[in-house]
């Protein structure tokens, strides 16, 4: 085992990694629900590009998606501090790898989706733009895989115990699962959007894995 090998396997470094991925997805966990609660909402009528307009305008878009950035960028922050403990196991430690990575495109993105309010004038007469097209590929491409990262790290790791347990594993679950669903046909459908506050299940998930890693001993 070489030297950096070791120093990533010490109890300290590995309590330090807890007490940074802890705070991080405790915080992340908060704004993604705050950023959900505080989420714009449509009258429902007109076409798809019709309420994106809607909800651009209004002033609730910028403190909703601030928050939501913020969250995105705590997530991969806390899932990447994860991936550098050396108590994980090979495949798990590549599998959150994998995920931060995953949370570092959503951040990305959900920046991208933030700033889509300032061309909003552009889509006053209803119809598709270059805005409303990068609008729906990153809504339902990026966050669905996010989400679908998120149901992959609560089940691997409340199965090996490393990430959470069993119970936040269901949480967890069924939150990505909503989110990702809702994420996935919102260009096309109004039938799932409900889904999308079970998905601040996702928050919770992340609080009470940050908790627990916290107190990890």
């Amino acid at each position: 085992m070489s030297t950096s090998a070791q120093d990533m396997t010490r109890p300290s470094t590995i309590s330090r990694l807890n007490r940074v991925s802890g705070i991080c997805l405790v915080l992340g966990g908060i704004t993604f629900i705050a950023g959900g609660a505080t989420h714009p909402g449509d009258s429902g009528e007109g076409n798809k590009v019709q309420q994106l307009h809607e909800m651009l305008v209004q002033p609730s878009w910028y403190p909703s998606h601030s928050l939501l950035l913020l969250s995105m960028g705590l997530f991969a922050a806390g899932i990447f501090a994860i991936s550098r403990r050396g108590d994980l196991g090979e495949s798990m430690a590549t599998a959150t790898k994998v995920v931060a990575g995953i949370g570092a495109l959503a951040t990305v993105g959900m920046a991208a989706h933030l700033f889509a309010a300032l061309e909003a004038d552009s889509l006053a007469a209803g119809q598709p733009t270059t805005i409303s097209t990068i609008q729906t590929w990153n809504e339902t491409i990026t966050d669905t895989l996010w989400a679908l990262s998120i149901v992959f790290l609560a089940v691997a790791g409340g199965l090996t115990r490393t990430v959470g347990n069993r119970i936040t594993l269901i949480i967890g679950l069924a939150g990505g699962l909503a989110f990702a669903l809702a994420s996935a046909t919102i260009a096309f459908t109004d039938r799932f959007d409900p889904l999308f506050p079970l998905g601040s299940l996702i928050g919770v998930w992340a609080a009470a894995v940050g908790v627990m890693a916290t107190t990890r001993r």
